[in-house]
């Protein structure tokens, strides 16, 4: 009767299973691993073998005869409005259509009139597109090219 013995002999063949499991366990897991690195490698090398595109902003090119009547017409506006409000005599005219963008506010513009005595700089907040309308074009500030200040709009 060797019953003590046997409870050693289970002792042991309970660690040996648990080992045994271990192993096999821990193999899949380096197994899994090896297998993810390779399949990691070849996806790499794929990628790389791919030819590379390369891609190219093309802007659109603006007509110059409608920047000009753009132009003209915000100049125009801030001369009427500026006319309106008395810092420009009625007979005054555009001595240039072009147009100036102030560097102070995004949507101010500086635009310059003359009289046969003097220019003037009319610096305009240009509100809304249509502009016909009074209230889309506010005149900021009107000074002459010597910088004598004209007007300045209440704020």
């Amino acid at each position: 009767m060797s019953l003590p013995e046997d409870g050693n002999n289970m002792g042991a063949l309970k660690r040996e299973w648990a080992a045994a499991r271990i192993v096999v366990i821990g193999g899949f897991i380096v197994a899994i691993a090896v297998a993810g690195y390779f399949l990691y490698r070849a996806r790499q090398q794929e990628i790389a073998q791919q030819p590379v595109v390369h891609t190219t902003v093309v802007n659109p090119k603006i007509d110059p005869k409608l920047v000009a009547r753009v132009e003209l017409a915000v100049c125009t506006a801030e001369l009427m409005r500026a006319k309106d409000v008395g810092a420009i005599p009625f007979y005054g005219q555009l001595a240039t259509g072009r147009l100036v963008r102030a560097p102070d506010a995004p949507q101010r513009f500086i635009c310059e009139a003359k009289t046969h005595l003097t220019a003037y700089f009319i610096s305009a907040d240009v509100l809304c597109n249509k502009l016909a309308d009074p209230r889309c074009v506010s005149v900021y500030r009107v000074a002459t090219r010597e910088k004598q200040l004209i007007y300045e709009r209440p704020e």
